[in-house]
């Protein structure tokens, strides 16, 4: 059975932190910073490409969060922005360029019973603890690894 991933806290919502959650029987939780994705977003802006704050974002923190976890080569990340799963896919697999061994990378409806949703919420409400905390070095890093990252001016 594959890992699943599950998101609390919409990427766009700056004002709040977004957790990142994968489990299966273990897990572990990225917390991305709201700062940081306040931070993230005017780059993006001052770029011209205020539409791919979002989905590099999310990218990077999915990138970051399967590179604290290098033994998992399945996951199934829950479908939070519908119609893009195959442009994040390709994102986060040039990201992860360097990983070793395979990963297959699905999306899927991964429903609020899943252990991923319940400790993503947990963690976003202070009932549990982030595993990492993600911010602006971190994430830019990450981005920069890309076409569009690349073009990216942090001025």
């Amino acid at each position: 059975m594959p890992h699943q991933i599950d998101q609390s806290g919409k990427i766009e919502a700056t004002s709040k932190n977004t957790i990142l959650c994968l489990s299966n029987d273990e897990w572990i939780a990225v917390k991305i910073e709201a700062k940081a994705k306040r931070q993230l977003q005017e780059i993006f802006r001052r770029n011209g490409q205020p539409r791919n704050f979002v989905l590099f974002t999310f990218s990077a923190g999915l990138a970051i969060l399967l590179d604290r976890t290098k033994h998992i080569s399945r996951i199934m990340v829950d479908q939070e922005y519908y119609g893009k799963e195959a442009v994040i896919k390709n994102i986060v697999l040039k990201m992860l360029k360097h990983r070793e061994g395979p990963l297959e990378i699905n999306f899927g409806n991964i429903g609020k019973k899943a252990l991923a949703h319940h400790r993503a919420y947990a963690v976003a409400t202070g009932r549990l603890k982030a595993s990492y905390t993600v911010g602006l070095k971190e994430l830019y890093y990450k981005i920069k690894m890309t076409e569009v990252g690349k073009r990216l001016k942090n001025a």
